[in-house]
């Protein structure tokens, strides 16, 4: 419990990041790859809503008195953004990504999906923050959190739950054309809203429940979200596997419970847990480059090729940070 009480919600985040990482990389397929997707698919899903709801938490409350706040922080974001467009760029070029795709999806990518698998989340979270905002000052905030509650709802069905509605010819016509737009409700429209929210309604209620008991609960709706996970993926029911019912509730729990055991900020890791995300995808590159090119064959196991793309994604954040 000390150990706990003297972490901020800056060590989440990087713990988050770290999470991120683990996605991509697939660290537990030396066990198994069922045990891998169970780990990485359905239990570190909780890892990005830890990022937005730490940004509703923190973000939100200062925008809503200060449209003039809002504006500044969707510029920093849009700033990272660009210069993460920039540093995949060659990557991009090289992968031939400019060679099938007309300007329509470019300004789709750019706007909505990100320019490469992990960028999604830039253009995501300032449209997300701009539905908010606009939402909260038209509407009362249960209002709100019901118009988000619903519009998570109709992105479940064109995630997770994709395989019982495509079906349903209207329906299946329906995420067609959402699908034109997006590549996935993953997106700042359907998936963003509501962490960001209940990083907001975090901030604002409190509850009345004991430390125990919220353990409990945090308990209850992982085995939750891992009996979802299971279920949905036996059935081969998912598109996209980054929303489950149970991950609302979760992510309630598990954030209030990180605010009841925090200690204020660190600017530093938060930085550093940033530069991670950003980086982390071109340390994968260079350890498939050590395996295929260089016969570096201890990164063919899963866990050690972890290590080493999160070991060194921490080096270079350290790095840019001391020079920056």
């Amino acid at each position: 419990m000390k150990l706990m009480q003297k972490m901020n919600l800056d060590v989440w985040r990087f713990i988050a990041a770290l999470m991120v990482v683990a996605i991509h990389v697939y660290p537990f397929t030396f066990i198994s790859e069922n045990f891998d997707y169970l780990i990485t698919r359905v239990l570190f899903r909780i890892a990005v809503p830890i990022y937005l709801m730490i940004t509703g938490y923190f973000v939100l409350p200062k925008t809503l008195n200060d449209k003039t706040k809002l504006i500044l922080y969707i510029k920093k974001i849009a700033v990272l953004y660009l210069i993460s467009i920039v540093i995949f760029l060659p990557i991009n070029i090289y992968n031939g990504y400019f060679k099938n795709i007309n300007i329509l999806s470019i300004i789709a990518d750019i706007l909505f999906n990100g320019t490469f698998y992990h960028l999604w989340y830039f253009p995501a979270l300032i449209l997300g923050l701009l539905l908010v905002y606009f939402l909260l000052k038209k509407f009362s905030s249960r209002v709100v959190g019901i118009i988000l509650l619903s519009l998570y709802i109709i992105g479940l069905f064109g995630d997770n739950y994709y395989g019982i509605v495509n079906s349903f010819e209207v329906i299946k016509d329906f995420y067609d054309v959402i699908f034109l737009i997006f590549d996935n409700t993953r997106n700042g429209l359907f998936y963003v809203p509501i962490f960001l929210y209940i990083g907001l309604f975090v901030r604002k209620y409190s509850f009345k429940i004991s430390i125990r008991r919220w353990k409990l609960l945090i308990i209850l709706n992982f085995l939750l979200l891992l009996f979802e996970g299971l279920v949905l993926s036996i059935n081969n029911i998912p598109r996209h596997t980054s929303m489950y019912i149970s991950l609302i509730p979760l992510s309630l729990c598990v954030f209030y419970f990180l605010v009841l055991m925090s200690n204020g900020v660190n600017k530093r890791i938060r930085k550093y847990s940033s530069i991670i995300y950003v980086i982390h995808p071109f340390m994968i590159i260079i350890s498939h480059f050590l395996v295929s090119n260089m016969n570096v064959l201890i990164l063919s196991n899963s866990l050690a090729n972890y290590l080493f793309v999160s070991l060194f994604s921490l080096l270079t954040a350290y790095v840019i940070e001391k020079i920056t």
